[in-house]
């Protein structure tokens, strides 16, 4: 069984399904859309509901204010988490 569904998708949105349609070769716009849904409804309710902007926010904050660190390599990072 199949329903309609009629959505009005801004252009800018439009050039980003016809890009993953072509990266993933998928046939046609219509074929994209779905795909990218059944992706969506697949996440896991923390990726749902994260608030993605306000991290996004606090990173930049953290960034300008410079509360950021910076290694040489990655195990030197990882020491520094395992710290």
């Amino acid at each position: 069984m199949r329903k309609k569904v009629v959505l009005e998708i801004p252009d800018s949105m439009f050039d980003e399904i016809i890009k993953f349609k072509e990266e993933s070769h998928l046939p046609d716009e219509q074929s994209a859309i779905c795909e990218l849904i059944r992706y969506a409804l697949t996440l896991p309710p923390y990726f749902r509901d994260f608030d993605w902007e306000k991290a996004e926010t606090e990173a930049d904050s953290d960034i300008a204010s410079g509360r950021v660190e910076e290694f040489s390599s990655v195990d030197e990072f990882l020491s520094d988490l395992n710290a």
